[in-house]
């Protein structure tokens, strides 16, 4: 408990000196985040999430960032639970309560961090190894901002040590829930049911009760998301990003972020590894530790290694093919996921150095991991 605590505690401090200096009002919202506040906004003083009325300049200046509705409207292209949830602060601390909102997101995928890698090391290794993966990668540079992507990043984590710890119900509706932040997760959750249905193996009853939980509770996040674009968009499968509202030669026309998935492969995996400014090498050094550390995770807990490699490296693979990976002011933001699961091969790297050290003062001596 008090290691956790300590997690929270470096990372305010930290948080808390970036802000002193960074902070100006409204320049927290960087690239979509206007976006996420207008919908806040509109659902508390219209009553609705058609945002004509606090869009002003036109389809010029928004092409491509709204969503049209069955009836005209202009509706939000980017999902709205962050914003629903950041509701609550709006009225007392106006526009900061959205980077009130962003730093309690990110302190909480700190303890979040740390939890995960409790399943695997002690609460001391886990500390740190939470710590050195958030403040050694770009994670932390999103502190000042409304990140969805940080939002999103959290959920999923969540998700991923519900199932690890054995609960399908609640690993299914945060999995519901990861989804509805970023509905690309939608392919993550065959994953988290197989990992389900792995715990449950050699007992039938046990098997299919725990994926009926997992199916149900993560169908009520899901039903939510369907009955809004029923609402909006008339069909529970029409996503407002296959909607986007664009201007060409003039004309309104629809696109939809289905067709940006046509990156070469190749490119997109050398980009996000290697690009200097964006790239995986550059932007998150921490995963160098991770590499040695995740032989010492595996042999441990291998079933834990192996669903989180699958995921990270699920979401790497998915991003390489996206054309527009690089539209992030800070590493590559859809990739946070891949590099927040590595907290535990972090930590172990440091539970080793930390078994070898202690034993070395104490003048004994330590057989390093078969892994080594």
């Amino acid at each position: 408990m008090l290691a956790g605590l300590f997690v929270v505690a470096a990372l305010l401090a930290v948080i808390l000196i970036r802000i002193t200096f960074l902070y100006e009002p409204y320049t927290f919202l960087i690239g979509d985040c206007p976006y996420y506040t207008q919908t806040a906004v509109s659902l508390l003083t219209d009553g609705d999430l058609d945002l004509r009325n606090q869009l002003g300049g036109g389809l010029a200046r928004h092409a491509r960032q709204i969503s049209l509705g069955a009836r005209g409207e202009w509706y939000p292209k980017h999902p709205i639970l962050m914003p629903v949830l950041s509701l609550p602060l709006l009225p007392f601390l106006g526009m900061n309560s959205f980077l009130v909102f962003n730093v309690l997101v990110l302190l909480g995928l700190g303890l979040a961090l740390y939890r995960l890698c409790l399943l695997s090391v002690g609460p001391q290794a886990a500390a740190l190894g939470s710590l050195a993966t958030i403040l050694g990668s770009f994670l932390i540079l999103y502190d000042y901002n409304y990140s969805p992507d940080l939002f999103a990043c959290l959920l999923l984590t969540l998700a991923t040590i519900a199932v690890i710890r054995g609960r399908p119900a609640l690993g299914g509706v945060m999995g519901g829930l990861a989804v509805f932040a970023r509905t690309s997760n939608i392919f993550l959750l065959p994953l988290l049911a197989a990992y389900v249905a792995w715990k449950a193996r050699g007992d039938g009853r046990r098997l299919v009760r725990s994926l009926v939980l997992f199916a149900a509770t993560a169908a009520v996040p899901l039903g939510i998301q369907a009955a809004l674009n029923t609402a909006m968009f008339g069909s529970p499968a029409v996503s407002p990003y296959m909607r986007i509202l664009d201007l060409q030669d003039g004309r309104q026309v629809l696109r939809s972020h289905m067709s940006d998935f046509d990156n070469p492969l190749s490119e997109g995996i050398a980009g996000q590894l290697f690009d200097r400014h964006k790239g995986l090498l550059f932007t998150a050094p921490i995963l160098l530790a991770a590499i040695p550390g995740f032989f010492v995770w595996f042999r441990r807990r291998p079933d834990q290694a192996l669903l989180c490699i699958a995921i990270g490296e699920f979401i790497f693979l998915l991003f390489s093919r996206y054309r527009w990976w690089r539209t992030s002011h800070e590493g590559n933001r859809f990739l946070m996921p891949t590099v927040a699961l590595a907290a535990p091969a972090v930590a172990c790297l440091l539970d080793w150095i930390l078994e070898r050290g202690a034993a070395a003062f104490r003048g004994g001596s330590a057989e390093p991991p078969a892994a080594f």
